[in-house]
């Protein structure tokens, strides 16, 4: 605190306002894609700072934070605050630093919550990395008690669905296809819990492939699959058919309705838009 009557110099002043700059800008960004922070987190001197300037150099850096605290809520907040260099301006330096240390906390840290904060950061991340890192997370989640995997599993692929890349449908196609987890109750709600989340990932594609694993989910006799496959159905094509899974079969397969008649719906403005898109709708 400067003493009373001390006039501050043009550079003591300049610093005030950058650091209360950089908090109000801060704040201004602090929620994404359903991983949001609070003021508090910003409080401490751990994110006053750019992130990228002289990464491993400060310990009031993310980065730094990440190496070297053991402060498993601190690390968390490092590893949320991190954002993709080569979308912000970063060097390709700091873009190679970034998905390491993410791809690698991902799948690898010892707390459950660091991990989870890395799998909410990859999911804005367009390099292709980021995708096999999410994938590893999700198969190494099993070294957690079952509650805990379960939690990284849906996280691991919700985050797959919310970065849109095709690299991501072999494996969210692969868990709803899974049969039931037999077992104790405990056991089957967990296996169900992680169908849904590959289900509802599966929104995000406009693919043949995710659309007939939904449908099959559809017609399945595992009635806790039906919502989420009949919502991502729709999210997917943009057409608002009822959740009747010969419906949806027939038009996947570019067939017409049992009495031989085009598909009829409700005729939405997507409806009518998929009526005129070329016979190869599919990407």
């Amino acid at each position: 605190m400067d003493a009373p009557n001390t006039p501050r110099t043009t550079g003591q002043r300049f610093g005030t306002i950058r650091r209360r700059w950089l908090l109000a800008a801060a704040g201004a960004c602090l929620s994404f894609s359903g991983c949001a922070m609070t003021m508090d987190d910003l409080t401490s001197r751990e994110f006053t700072h750019h992130p990228f300037q002289s990464l491993f150099a400060k310990p009031d850096e993310p980065m730094w934070v990440i190496n070297n605290s053991q402060d498993g809520d601190k690390r968390a907040r490092a590893f949320k605050s991190l954002r993709e260099p080569a979308q912000t301006g970063g060097s390709d330096q700091d873009q190679e630093a970034v998905v390491t240390v993410l791809v690698y906390a991902a799948a690898n840290d010892r707390q459950a919550l660091c991990r989870t904060a890395a799998i909410c950061a990859l999911r804005d991340f367009k390099d292709p990395r980021a995708v096999e890192g999410l994938k590893e997370a999700y198969y190494r989640a099993s070294s957690f008690a079952p509650d805990s995997a379960t939690i990284l599993r849906c996280q691991a692929l919700a985050a797959l669905g919310h970065t849109r890349n095709p690299a991501a449908i072999d494996l969210l196609v692969k868990v709803l296809r899974e049969p039931a987890v037999e077992g104790a109750e405990v056991d089957r709600q967990q296996g169900m819990d992680v169908r849904i989340a590959a289900a509802r990932a599966l929104g995000n594609f406009r693919t043949k492939e995710s659309s007939e694993a939904l449908v099959a989910a559809l017609k399945s006799d595992q009635d806790a699959l039906h919502v989420p496959a009949h919502e991502s159905l729709v999210a997917a094509t943009g057409r608002r058919l009822p959740a009747d899974a010969q419906l949806w079969d027939d038009f996947v397969n570019n067939r017409t309705g049992r009495d031989g008649s085009a598909i009829a719906g409700e005729q939405s403005l997507g409806d009518r838009l998929l009526e005129i898109l070329p016979v190869n709708f599919w990407r």
